[in-house]
């Protein structure tokens, strides 16, 4: 069961914008999986043999750090399943990783606040501002 991770150039989409999206292309048992990086790039600042940005590409270091994160979460992800000895398929380990980044409120983030705030709801007096004219 070869599994292979590669990030191209979606040449056949064109946005609005005249820029084509970079997808991550997870290929496993002959089926291809698909997932957009939430970047685009022009064609002419593509490198379609190599897969990767040309040396005139703007924000090429942000997008090669992009590409090496990504491909790194799904290596990480594609080793971690394999050692545990689940079954998965592309899609499934799309969707694992779309679901490993859960949101969280600031106060699942950090814990309850030592802080409190004075004021009361019921305290809601109009602040005035000192530089405004009346």
């Amino acid at each position: 069961m070869a599994i292979t991770v590669n990030v191209l150039c979606y040449k056949s989409k064109t946005l609005g914008n005249g820029e084509h999206p970079l997808m991550i292309c997870v290929c496993m048992d002959g089926k291809r999986k698909y997932k957009s990086l939430g970047v685009s790039v022009r064609a002419e600042h593509w490198n379609f043999e190599k897969n990767i940005p040309k040396s005139n590409c703007p924000n090429k270091e942000y997008i090669n750090i992009l590409i090496a994160n990504k491909k790194k979460e799904y290596e990480t992800e594609i080793v971690k399943l394999k050692s545990e000895d689940k079954l998965f398929t592309a899609n499934t380990l799309n969707e694992q990783i779309s679901n490993s980044v859960k949101p969280k409120t600031v106060e699942e983030a950090f814990g309850k606040s030592s802080v409190s705030c004075p004021l009361k709801p019921g305290d809601s007096t109009p602040l005035k501002h000192s530089t405004m004219p009346p």
